[in-house]
């Protein structure tokens, strides 16, 4: 059984990279134990937000990250500790919704002169992957518009072309053209088919290459 994936070493690396600043401080004396660990443990789930692809039995890392920050501070100051933490951890989330939202402003204001290229399918089939689904734009905080929908399209067609084999991508192409229509509305169903569809190549890919690395060594 596969008990972590390659994107959960990432994330104990990073977590480890920063939280360097915070081993500094502790090392000259400018913080305790306790106040260490749970800054530590914050910098794990801030690292797990990062590297979304992170797995620990099949779970996501940033779902299993979020309960430890309240762990490690209520061990350390109980319930006052904990309303800090929350409040702390209600910023946090604020502030993560609003880099996202004005990211995904932001490339629909460039969605025009943004390229439909991809990774080397031959090179790296890991990377090709995830780079078609981060290609495809489906907005989290607003709107799915006209023009967003006919970018996903283009790039539904340029896979097409490359005859890549996605059983769902008809569907989404389909409920995509419904985008700002009055009388139809877009089946969110189409999309999860298809995003999930292309997580399993990138699970799959990702499984193989776990198992060749056990074989080989």
């Amino acid at each position: 059984m596969i008990i972590f994936n390659a994107g959960a070493i990432i994330v104990t690396l990073l977590a480890a990279l920063l939280s360097l600043p915070f081993y500094g401080i502790y090392y000259f004396g400018g913080m305790g134990e306790e106040m260490l660990t749970i800054c530590a443990s914050w910098m794990v789930m801030v690292a797990s937000f990062i590297v979304k692809e992170g797995r620990l039995f099949f779970i996501p890392m940033w779902l299993l990250s979020i309960p430890l920050p309240f762990v490690v501070t209520y061990m350390a100051y109980e319930w006052t500790g904990i309303g800090v933490t929350f409040g702390l951890f209600i910023g946090f989330i604020l502030l993560i919704i609003g880099f996202a939202y004005m990211s995904e402003k932001k490339r629909v204001k460039n969605l025009r002169s943004e390229k439909i290229e991809f990774p080397d399918r031959e090179e790296d089939a890991e990377a090709y992957w995830q780079g078609v689904k981060d290609k495809f734009f489906i907005p989290s905080y607003i709107k799915m518009t006209p023009e967003i929908a006919r970018f996903n399209i283009r790039v539904a067609e340029t896979l097409e072309k490359q005859e890549i084999d996605l059983v769902n991508i008809e569907a989404f192409k389909t409920e995509m053209s419904k985008a700002g229509s009055k009388r139809k509305k877009i089946d969110p169903q189409a999309q999860k088919n298809l995003m999930e569809e292309i997580d399993q190549k990138i699970i799959a890919l990702q499984e193989a290459k776990e198992l060749l690395e056990k074989v080989s060594g």
